[in-house]
């Protein structure tokens, strides 16, 4: 109990000694809660398209959907494996 205390006590100091001996880490802090919601929007976009980018690539260099064809007589049928599964779900919601 005492060692929990103890680095519970110095996690406390070392986290809060930065604000109250540098004088520069209070302008460093954003005060703007429309700063804040920019830079929080900014991460977002920025994940998008990387996520965006990622899956285009992926689609490119793997291609799963080249080949299949869907009939009409297919649309009742169900599928025997997961990989037709998938390429049913894919062209059925024309995401191809």
């Amino acid at each position: 109990m005492k060692n929990k205390s103890f680095h519970t006590l110095l996690t406390f100091i070392l986290l809060t000694a930065n604000a109250g001996f540098c004088e520069q880490s209070r302008s460093a802090v954003f005060h703007s809660s429309i700063g804040k919601f920019s830079l929080a929007m900014g991460g977002v976009v920025l994940s998008a398209l990387i996520i965006f980018l990622g899956l285009s690539v992926y689609k490119r260099v793997f291609g799963i959907t080249q080949g299949f064809k869907l009939s009409e007589a297919d649309i009742l049928k169900t599928p025997k494996s997961s990989e037709e599964a998938i390429q049913f779900f894919i062209h059925k919601n024309k995401l191809s």
